[in-house]
């Protein structure tokens, strides 16, 4: 026969039957704290090596793109190119008004400019802590090199003087140079991100910038994405990036960015160039009123 528990020996057994389930969850509970805890500690771990991975990256930086490359660069590579550029497009402004055999004589004139300009460039010049201007370097000296040799068939064509300034320009590879021009402009956003802001440069560039986010952006990361739109735009003018970013600007600040429906920065350049409101020189008519607490590396551009 089956002897029933008693009240006592039921109790006793519930109570075991609670120890049990008690000793069981807690084995999980106690797991569970530990997985989290591990897993915490584990995540504060790999923060705090972000963290001084991130403080050692910036620590690098303060060693690069020192003053010292800046004048380097500018007065070996950057002024001639800006000097045969000047002399270009001060031939094509007069070139409308000039006969065949004067025609002739300003493309010989800028051939001999990028014969100069070409030697210049191909002098070795030490640029230690600046990778991006070295790139630069590299690629202006090929757009020198593009630009003589598109001179040189231009004089061969028998339909040169038939050309317009911005045919002649349409004609020329400028490939090189718009790229010289994005990793010169980048350098400079390396540099104001090093020891101006602290804070590093976004990995990539934004496939869009608004107006409100323009604003808020630093003056040389700014002229980086000006730089980079005139490659985007294929404009190669007598300005230069700080020039068209100075134009933005005073856009952005005008009533006249509502009015002409522009809401970011490519709309903005399109207005910009189709209208010809960007010239060689503007930033540095703005500077002493908009610009005069910039932060800028030592060379003659910003002075």
């Amino acid at each position: 026969m089956n002897k029933r528990l008693s009240k006592s020996e039921f109790l006793f057994a519930y109570m075991i039957i609670i120890s049990l389930a008690c000793l069981v969850g807690g084995f999980f509970f106690g797991a569970y704290y530990m997985k989290s805890k591990i897993a915490a500690e584990q995540a504060a771990i790999v923060e705090q090596q972000r963290l001084e991975a991130e403080r050692e990256r910036q620590l690098r930086e303060q060693k690069l793109y020192s003053e010292q490359d800046f004048i380097r660069f500018y007065y070996a590579v950057y002024a001639p190119f800006l000097e045969l550029k000047r002399v270009h497009f001060e031939k094509m402004e007069a070139w409308p008004d000039q006969d065949p055999a004067t025609r002739k004589d300003s493309i010989k004139a800028l051939i001999e400019a990028a014969k100069q300009t070409t030697t210049q460039l191909g002098k070795e010049v030490p640029l230690p802590t600046s990778p991006l201007l070295v790139q630069a370097h590299t690629q202006y000296q090929a757009g020198a090199r593009a630009y003589l040799d598109g001179m040189k068939q231009l004089l061969s064509d028998q339909n040169n003087n038939a050309l317009s300034p911005d045919e002649i320009t349409a004609r020329l590879a400028l490939t090189n140079w718009f790229k010289a021009n994005e990793q010169f402009y980048h350098s400079l956003a390396a540099w104001e991100s090093a020891y101006v802001t602290k804070q590093p440069l976004p990995k990539e560039l934004p496939a869009a910038v608004s107006i409100e986010q323009w604003k808020q952006l630093p003056f040389h990361y700014k002229t980086y994405l000006a730089a980079t739109a005139m490659t985007a735009h294929n404009k190669w003018g007598g300005y230069n990036p700080e020039d068209l970013t100075a134009r933005l600007d005073l856009l952005f600040e005008s009533d006249d960015v509502k009015n002409l429906g522009i809401k970011d920065l490519h709309a903005a350049v399109r207005v910009l160039t189709a209208t010809d409101a960007v010239h060689s020189g503007d930033f540095k008519e703005f500077q002493h009123k908009h610009y005069s607490s910039l932060k800028t590396p030592e060379i003659p551009l910003y002075r």
